[in-house]
């Protein structure tokens, strides 16, 4: 009793709760209530046809009575003895005893008016044989016919409620032979539609969950959006939300300490950009000085003017300085290529300076639609890599063209970005370095993988280029080989990602 307490008490929450534990549960208690159901009905039905048996061994005893009465009866007749006699009276005292005692079962097998016709015919035979005892040689030859005839007619009655018992029994086994396979068949169909429903429960949430994800790393989604109700649905969406909330986090903070490490390659590039702006100011204003009040007036306008143009010049430096550290969300607008990648190599200075290093080949009107703080930290990682790899000597080809449907390189391993087949910017960063050993070259884009010394990198700056074009919805790809330097392909789309 305290388990049945239990299981309905769990049916109960089952039923009040909206989760997919208790819709298990309750499928559960379903099915278990059906096959109690079902084995309880059976367990009748087995009773009904152990009372059957019952009754058809009943049935057949009285039949092998009568056969018996008939048997001692032909030895009788053929031998005269008096035991056959004696026995043939007691076949006939114990067969009334069976018709009086199982009076009750007997009639569901025959009816009232049959047992009665039996029991009389018993009474007749057992006076007629009784006769034929006691009468003459004369007498017997005439009541011999009569008994047998009376002997025969116990045969067909007993012989008609075996067979009708022998009927009975098997048309019960019959029907509790259709009742078990449709039972089988209705809880195998049961059980089947329970279980798709159940798989539903479970499977359509989780292929909603894998469609949000996709969307999510399609970057049509900043979160998964599901409209499920089952608190353990519910839970799985808030965590995988939390988790990308604390990814972001962690992604703005990588790309916030290499945007910094990237601003401290540029300041060096800053210093001598802004040097001859200001050299030019300096040498204007000593001019200036010295000519005071010897000079017309022309020629300190002219002065003048180009002080303002190097001031101006100065302003912009530090302005493209600024906007480049400034944190500020993603945000894509038409970027003119050729003077952004110019700017780019105007800032980065290594023990080669940048701008004798670099040579562009990229169109004067191609342009992108990107994020040019984010573009612009992928060419200073790129060429800070290129230059530190080759040293001295290196030499650096940056090259762009404007494609539609061209077909992937063979043997580079591109993101799914570069499938479409709309507009794109090829880009290509080339350097004449020593290259990137094969056994390094799948990893080079993994966070935190490096190949410099402890304390000289972070392994960040490859991973975060990687990160900043998926960002655009374009793909990075490199080839390269030992000896023989190393290219960089970028594909950005000419539009915006449509969602």
């Amino acid at each position: 009793m305290l388990h049945y307490a239990k299981m309905f008490k769990s049916l109960g929450l089952a039923l009040t709760t909206r989760s997919l534990r208790g819709r298990l549960m309750l499928g559960y208690y379903a099915v278990a209530v059906i096959m109690l159901a079902v084995s309880l009905f059976f367990v009748g039905e087995l009773r009904t046809l152990e009372a059957r048996v019952m009754l058809g061994q009943r049935a057949s005893d009285l039949f092998d009575t009568v056969l018996g009465i008939r048997r001692f009866e032909r030895n009788y007749f053929l031998h005269g003895q008096p035991a056959d006699q004696v026995e043939n009276a007691r076949y006939v005292a114990a067969a009334r005893e069976l018709l009086t005692v199982h009076r009750d079962s007997f009639r569901a097998i025959a009816a009232e008016d049959k047992l009665v016709a039996l029991d009389h015919l018993l009474l007749a035979y057992r006076e007629k044989m009784e006769a034929y005892v006691a009468a003459d040689a004369a007498q017997r030859g005439l009541l011999e016919p009569q008994v047998r005839e009376l002997g025969k007619g116990l045969v067909e009655l007993a012989q008609q409620m075996a067979v009708s018992e022998r009927q009975q029994v098997q048309s019960t086994l019959g029907t509790l032979r259709v009742l078990l396979l449709g039972m089988i068949g209705a809880l195998a169909l049961f059980v089947i539609g329970l279980g798709r429903a159940l798989s539903r429960q479970v499977v359509q949430p989780l292929k909603e969950i894998e469609a949000g994800v996709e969307a999510i790393r399609a970057d049509r989604r900043a979160n998964l959006v599901l409209a499920s109700k089952d608190r353990e649905i519910r839970s799985t969406v808030d965590a995988i939300n939390h988790l990308l909330q604390e990814i972001e986090l962690r992604q703005r903070s990588l790309m916030r300490s290499e945007r910094l490490a990237a601003l401290g390659t540029m300041l060096s590039g800053v210093a001598h950009e802004l040097n001859n702006p200001l050299s030019n100011i300096s040498t204007s204003c000593q001019i200036l000085q010295e000519e005071l009040g010897e000079s017309d007036v022309m020629t300190i306008r002219r002065y003048l003017e180009q002080i303002d143009q190097q001031t101006e010049r100065a302003r912009h430096i530090v302005r493209t300085l600024l906007d480049f550290s400034r944190d500020r969300g993603f945000t894509r607008q038409p970027v003119p290529l050729r003077a952004l990648v110019e700017q780019t190599v105007g800032f980065v200075r290594e023990p080669v300076p940048a701008k004798r290093a670099v040579r562009l080949e990229i169109p004067e009107d191609l342009v992108v639609y990107a994020d040019a703080q984010r573009l612009q930290q992928v060419f200073v990682n790129l060429i800070c890599n290129a230059l530190e790899a080759g040293g001295q000597k290196a030499r650096i080809v940056i090259g762009a063209r404007q494609i539609q449907g061209a077909p992937l390189p063979s043997g580079l391993a591109w993101g799914s970005g570069c499938k479409r087949s709309d507009v794109q910017t090829e880009i290509s960063v080339s350097d004449d370095g020593p290259g990137i050993a094969p056994e390094i070259l799948p990893r080079i884009f993994d966070p935190f993988f490096t190949t410099k010394e402890v304390g000289h990198g972070m392994g960040l700056g490859l991973f975060v280029v990687y990160e900043i074009i998926e960002e655009h919805g374009g793909c990075i790809a490199v080839e390269s080989a030992p000896g023989v330097g190393t290219t960089f392909r970028i594909r950005l789309p000419q539009k915006a990602a449509q969602p």
